[in-house]
């Protein structure tokens, strides 16, 4: 029972507001909400009225009844479809005033149809206003008026009496009146509400606009801050990075220091290392290049043979040491070719030195790793051999009774720069790896190791403090670069990145191979410019027994005076000369006079620009001291027939 009328209650609530829109005020929902009761009940009652009126024979009355019916049925079908309110309104209006006019007319079921007409003030000026209602009322009410005047003083139609007249033309006025007040009430009220809803948009309005400007401003407030804090952020990123950028510019100020210091050492020694290599290959040459002399007129079954050629290998061990500390001191002249890593390393794991090291150290094991595909590198095999046994020498010392040495090659590409022991520029790189099991180096060692005559080893039996001081300076001789992994009890790696050599790559300096076949003169001319007596007397019986016409001066200065006498086929010219022009200022002042002036260089110390001065300037060759015999003929030769 309850579910039946809430279900009547929610179709009578459908119904009622049938039409409705969201675009209509609550004025035109008022009015469709009466339509649509109004014209629901009249269907109603007119159907009932209608149905009446045929039970009581009369059919006009019945028939119009069920006309205006359905026709409000039809409006109220409209109004649900279209929600035109205001038409339907007048419609409805009009519909009432004729029907209502009718009904006054016929005066309905035994005269009563006439109290339909007080509905009517009611229903005009609820649908239509003040105006039109009114005018509606007034309408009916003059039609109404009319009807009784005319019907009261006709004889043939006689349908209301005097009575009646008196009774309906006051009382109709007063439900008009009241009807009128009672609406234009209700219309001033609803005036006043309208205002004070729009009073109340328009502050609601204001309101809304203060909230955006509010909101505007907070969003501006909100973006400063943002963007305050982005400059913040930026301001602090920079200030991190100058920071950063300060401290790398302190670590490379520190690192500079540190390099110029040991330049500055370095510079020292060399001043040293090339003042007494001069001076040593100067006394050297007689021990290297008299015993060539003397074993060439000794007979083969000789037994002075023997004791001549240990003399010559003394020498040249004597030389290779001055050699060492040129190197060491980055002043010497290094004879560079193409090379592979593997062949130098290859050939002193074969020398009777390594051999003799891991014999001292049986407990060691040795591991290589040589890349088979390794680029090739320029640079001189002799210094490079050098390096790399003190390097191995290191390894193995550094292992204190059982434990393992590990040597790699591999090739390798830098796409940028590597910040190690030191910094390494990008490129292509052959690089050497020796790795120990040993003690390993701390900071403080690791700082000091390459500085001259540093050494943790006793001096005088297995260090001089000079090893890795040769090893820094030819790796840097070579264009190479040095990175060192060590701390205390986790062993020690160096890595030596050596650059990959160009294809175009020329060298100035003229290979000094061992040739034991002798090049011949034939009786050319040689002028031998050297300050030292004994090596010209050396050299002036070395190139006689070779078949040379030789000549020896003391200075520069002698030998232009000598070329303007007698010209010659070739100088041999001493780079270093004390007193008076060197080698380079007396081939200048030689070639005035003799231009195309054939020469060879002949020195064991030299700037390296005044040696490639010499060279460019058109010195075929650059022989070093203490030279041999085979290595004097066959530069001599070459230089001749160049």
């Amino acid at each position: 029972m309850n579910n039946f009328f809430m279900l009547l209650l929610r179709y009578c609530k459908k119904l009622v507001f049938s039409g409705v829109r969201d675009t209509h005020d609550s004025e035109a929902r008022r009015k469709i909400f009466l339509i649509n009761i109004f014209v629901f009940v009249a269907i109603i009652s007119l159907v009932v009225l209608g149905i009446t009126a045929f039970i009581q024979h009369a059919p006009y009355l019945g028939n119009a009844d069920l006309f205006i019916a359905f026709t409000l049925l039809s409006l109220l079908f409209y109004l649900r479809y279209s929600g035109n309110q205001v038409f339907c309104s007048y419609m409805v209006a009009s519909l009432m005033n004729v029907f209502y006019c009718y009904l006054f007319f016929t005066g309905g079921v035994s005269s009563t149809a006439f109290m339909w007409l007080y509905t009517y003030p009611v229903l005009a000026l609820f649908l239509l206003g003040l105006f039109g209602g009114s005018l509606a009322t007034l309408l009916l009410f003059l039609f109404s008026l009319g009807f009784l005047i005319f019907d009261l003083s006709s004889q043939v139609i006689n349908v209301y009496d005097v009575d009646f007249a008196i009774r309906y033309i006051p009382s109709f006025m007063i439900v008009f009146a009241l009807t009128f007040f009672f609406e234009r009430s209700r219309a001033g009220a609803h005036e006043a509400l309208v205002q004070k809803q729009e009073a109340s948009t328009h502050l609601v309005y204001k309101l809304q606009r203060k909230e955006k400007q509010l909101e505007l401003a907070q969003d501006k407030l909100e973006q400063r801050v943002f963007e305050r804090t982005a400059e913040l952020l930026e301001m602090n990123k920079k200030l991190k990075a100058e920071i950063e950028e300060r401290k790398k510019a302190e670590q490379e100020r520190s690192r500079l220091e540190t390099e110029l210091s040991r330049a500055q050492k370095m510079e020292v020694l060399g001043r040293l290392a090339g003042g007494v290599a001069h001076d040593l290959n100067n006394v050297l040459s007689g021990i290297v290049s008299y015993p060539d002399l003397l074993l060439i007129d000794l007979p083969a079954e000789s037994p002075l043979r023997g004791p001549l050629k240990i003399i010559k290998k003394s020498g040249e061990r004597a030389a290779a040491i001055v050699q060492d500390l040129l190197a060491l001191a980055r002043r010497g002249v290094m004879v560079k070719k193409l090379i592979t890593l593997n062949d130098i390393l290859k050939e002193y794991f074969q020398s009777p030195e390594y051999t003799r090291l891991c014999s001292i150290h049986p407990g060691i094991t040795m591991e290589q790793h040589l890349n088979k595909h390794l680029q090739v590198l320029e640079g001189s095999p002799v210094h490079l051999q050098k390096a790399i046994m003190n390097l191995v020498v290191n390894a193995f010392e550094a292992v204190e009774s059982i434990g393992r040495v590990v040597v790699t090659t591999e090739n390798r590409r830098l796409d940028t720069l590597v910040t190690g022991y030191e910094n390494i520029e990008k490129g292509n790189y052959v690089v050497l790896k020796i790795q120990d099991s040993g003690m390993g180096m701390s900071r403080e060692v690791l700082d000091k190791i390459f500085e001259p005559f540093f050494t943790k080893k006793q001096m005088g039996r297995s260090g001089t403090g000079l090893g890795m001081t040769v090893v820094w300076g030819t790796i840097k001789d070579h264009g190479g670069y040095l990175d060192i992994e060590s701390s205390p009890g986790k062993g020690t790696t160096i890595s030596v990145f050596f650059p990959v050599a160009s294809q175009d790559t020329l060298t100035y300096q003229v290979e000094t191979a061992e040739n034991k076949q002798l090049d011949h003169g034939a009786g050319q001319s040689v002028l031998i410019v050297d300050d030292e007596v004994e090596q010209r007397e050396i050299g002036v019986s070395i190139l006689e027994r070779l078949g040379y016409r030789t000549w020896a001066v003391s200075s520069g200065e002698e030998a232009v005076e000598f070329i303007k006498k007698q010209p010659v086929d070739l100088v041999l010219l001493d780079m270093i000369m004390p007193s008076g022009m060197d080698g380079l200022d007396s081939y200048r002042k030689i070639i005035m006079v003799n231009p195309g002036q054939k020469a060879v260089i002949v020195s064991g110390y030299s700037e390296s620009d005044r040696v490639r001065d010499a060279l460019e300037l058109g010195i075929g060759a650059y022989l070093k001291k203490p030279y041999t015999i085979e290595q004097v003929s066959r530069v001599i030769n070459e230089e001749l027939t160049r």
